[in-house]
């Protein structure tokens, strides 16, 4: 049987396959995250007629060797894991990687890898993939909205009924102008200009309301005075809490800066039912200046408890909360996994990557981190097939095939002939 019959079927298997692999591909051009594939053919092993002869001195030349291929297979089907673009959709949970960084889920009793960050909570609070109800890995903060990503990743679950504990203010800082230009201050009637009355909310360690009113006057050349009177404090029902005064001086250089001091000036008061609050006044932000006083109360430092109202995921992949009274803290940090040799992941279906022996092992980071790749909130990663290229190999492959089943009729009517010496 003539050889030239099996090396043309051959080739029509391969070009059959390679076929196989562009319908693939291009079955999924709007697949989320789909990679595409290659084929790559390689000749058979040769049967040799006749070895390589080497010259003879004084005699007859080298010859090369006589050998003949039954034709052709795949040596490979890889992976193209090439940059491609993002479809942006405004839901804050779908997640693209900008880099070379995969998803980390678990069905509970081993990790995948995957690029299609089409994720959400479910009804625990679960971050979950959409397409198969896998949990995606992570950290998750400690109270205090730290993260630690050098232990083993978890299930993210974030509790969406999440409280923010009160917290009492510790500190009032205090910003603007105090004007230098002003007489010493005498009486409200006499001088009004020298006295400043500022104010301010504070809260106690449950939460509660309190306004603070704290009077700054001005007693001598580059010398103001701050007073806390008894009657300076009132809660949220307009209730005057008993507090014996309190006062200190603020000191200005010629300059118009303040001095600083030794001691931490600050105000305390009981409330009924709650810790002492010991308010530390920070005056650095205070200037004396010949221009207009715009002295004011910047900001202090505590708030009342509040239950999550929303959360943001940034591009380092660290879900972020946002509470009612306004403070903001770290519950989460997605994971991600880079491997040496991404083409050696054994696909799963459905999105889904393994590792292999040829993959090497995951290296787990978060999103920024050299060799990761960043996280982009509110969207997807199309796929990386080019229907133009597609195309283009699809008329190669076709021709090819063609090509071999020409090899085909021509061996076969070479055969006929044959045949046909004995009538």
């Amino acid at each position: 049987m003539m050889r030239s019959l099996f090396a043309a079927v051959s080739g029509l298997k391969t070009h059959q396959q390679r076929m196989d692999v562009i319908g693939n591909n291009i079955a999924n051009v709007n697949t989320p995250g789909f990679k595409k594939s290659r084929v790559t053919f390689q000749d058979m092993l040769y049967q040799t007629i006749r070895g390589a002869s080497r010259p003879v001195e004084g005699g007859l030349g080298g010859t090369n060797p006589i050998q003949m291929g039954p034709g052709v297979s795949i040596a490979s089907i890889d992976t193209i894991f090439g940059i491609t673009s993002f479809q942006d959709t405004g839901k804050a949970t779908d997640l693209g990687i900008d880099g070379e960084g995969f998803f980390v889920l678990s069905d509970g009793s081993r990790n995948y890898y995957t690029r299609v960050g089409n994720f959400d909570f479910d009804s625990e609070g679960n971050l979950v993939s959409l397409l198969n109800g896998m949990h995606v890995m992570g950290w998750m903060a400690q109270p205090d909205g730290s993260i630690k990503t050098d232990v083993e990743p978890v299930n993210i679950c974030i509790n969406m009924s999440e409280t923010e504990p009160a917290k009492a203010t510790e500190n009032i800082y205090f910003a603007g102008n105090l004007d230098s230009r002003v007489p010493i201050y005498e009486d409200d009637n006499k001088t009004p200009s020298s006295k400043i009355i500022v104010r301010q909310t504070v809260y106690d360690s449950k939460g509660q309301e309190y306004i603070v009113a704290i009077e700054l006057k001005k007693v001598g050349n580059n010398e103001w005075s701050w007073i806390l009177n008894a009657n300076s404090i009132v809660n949220s029902t307009g209730e005057t809490i008993e507090v014996g005064e309190q006062s200190g001086v603020l000191k200005f250089d010629t300059q118009g800066k303040i001095q600083s001091s030794t001691e931490t000036p600050h105000i305390s008061f009981t409330p009924p039912g709650s810790d002492t609050l010991n308010i530390a006044l920070d005056f650095k932000g205070l200037t004396q200046y010949g221009s207009n006083s715009t002295a004011t109360i910047q900001r202090q430092d505590g708030y009342t408890a509040g239950t999550l109202e929303s959360y943001t995921i940034d591009q380092s992949g660290t879900i972020t909360g946002v509470f009612t009274n306004g403070v903001t803290r770290s519950l989460a940090q997605i994971a991600l996994a880079r491997f040496s040799n991404p083409a050696g992941l054994y696909k799963n279906g459905g999105s889904l990557y393994s590792e292999t022996s040829n993959s090497g092992k995951p290296l787990l980071g978060t999103g920024g981190a050299s060799g990761f790749g960043s996280i982009r909130p509110g969207s997807l990663e199309m796929s990386n097939v080019d229907l133009s290229s597609e195309f283009t190999e699809m008329i190669i492959t076709q021709r090819g095939f063609q090509a071999n089943s020409r090899v085909i009729t021509a061996s076969d009517e070479m055969l006929q002939e044959l045949v046909n010496l004995k009538r």
